[in-house]
């Protein structure tokens, strides 16, 4: 056989196995988007628009604004979000703690959701900042803040960079699905090419493929996820700027709290999935090991989106949570 007819039989059978990769993996998304479809779904029709009685826009020390929203009367309880979401993640949240004699507040970080960035843009520093700046200003006290994924960076830097203010409005923390150090921030080829990548990542377009959107958002579930949860959270990544993920995301690069953990001296609930793919089991593990009298709490099955997954449970263990630190009377809740 001569050298062209042979180059001409590789490339046939090149283009014959990249075909048949191609139609394996498109069979593989209509079984697996089939498979999420006809799952029971209790949420169906539910995860609209987050519920509230007021909002307010907050004013940012940088020329930005972050839009608040809180629903009920009671001890406060505060939702900080994680990247590329925003508040709405929180609707579970804010459709039943009320009843339960709390006030559930929220708001969305700058660039994300009804925010506006400011001109210091996005950073460790700012997120701190950002939180103390709700506090504040809503004078929030008693309360128990709840941050996820990137949240949770933001409850965690808040308490260290700002300890007075923590101590004087805070009782207690609840670090979900969250993480104190980023691993290619330890490398600086890998955190290089970490940031290339997301420059030239565009989530927004992804996610306004409803079915190929809806796959990659089904990553930031656990065993069981249901087509209503797993839509929200479509949603949510189709909604965010391309700019604010890109920056938001890159500002996370180089995180590395654990030296500083030991120090931090406030009641600390951390719960974790065992399922969780983005946060894995072992991030939330050593928040609890670092963070004196920590508790963990790592719930079977979970994925990274807890606070939809498993509202029940989850609800169970914020308010007990709640109850042990004095922010909620011994019988709030208790029903």
């Amino acid at each position: 056989m001569t050298a062209p007819r042979r180059t001409l039989k590789a490339l046939g059978v090149s283009a014959a196995v990249a075909g048949a990769a191609a139609v394996s993996a498109l069979v593989a998304e209509r079984a697996a988007l089939q498979s999420l479809r006809r799952r029971v779904d209790p949420d169906a029709n539910e995860l609209h628009a987050l519920p509230f009685d007021t909002a307010r826009r907050v004013p940012t020390v940088d020329g930005g604004s972050l839009a608040t929203t809180a629903r009920g009367h009671g001890p406060p309880i505060v939702f900080s979000h994680g990247v590329t979401i925003d508040s709405r993640v929180w609707i579970k949240q804010f459709a039943s703690l009320p009843a339960e004699g709390v006030r559930t507040i929220a708001f969305d970080h700058r660039g994300h959701g009804d925010s506006l960035v400011g001109s210091t843009g996005h950073s460790l520093e700012n997120l701190a900042g950002d939180l103390r700046t709700v506090l504040e200003t809503l004078d929030v006290r008693d309360a128990v803040l709840v941050g996820h994924s990137m949240g949770g960076i933001a409850v965690q830097a808040f308490a260290l960079r700002h300890p007075a203010v923590l101590h004087e409005r805070v009782r207690g923390i609840v670090l979900l699905s969250t993480l104190a150090k980023t691993t290619v921030s330890a490398a600086r080829p890998l955190r290089g090419l970490a940031e290339r990548v997301t420059a030239a990542f565009d989530l927004r377009a992804l996610m306004a493929h409803p079915d190929l959107g809806l796959l990659f958002a089904r990553v930031g579930f656990g065993r069981q996820p249901v087509a209503s949860q797993v839509e929200l959270n479509r949603q949510m990544l189709a909604a965010c700027a391309t700019a604010t993920a890109r920056e938001a995301t890159a500002a996370l690069l180089q995180l590395d709290l654990v030296p500083e953990l030991p120090s931090l001296d406030v009641p600390t609930l951390v719960i974790g999935g065992t399922a969780d793919v983005i946060t894995p089991p072992h991030e939330s593990r050593r928040l609890a090991a670092l963070i004196p009298g920590a508790r963990l709490e790592m719930l079977e099955g979970a994925g990274h989106m807890i606070m939809l997954e498993r509202t029940a449970v989850f609800h169970r263990l914020l308010l007990d949570f709640a109850r042990d630190v004095g922010a909620l009377p011994a019988t709030a809740g208790a029903a």
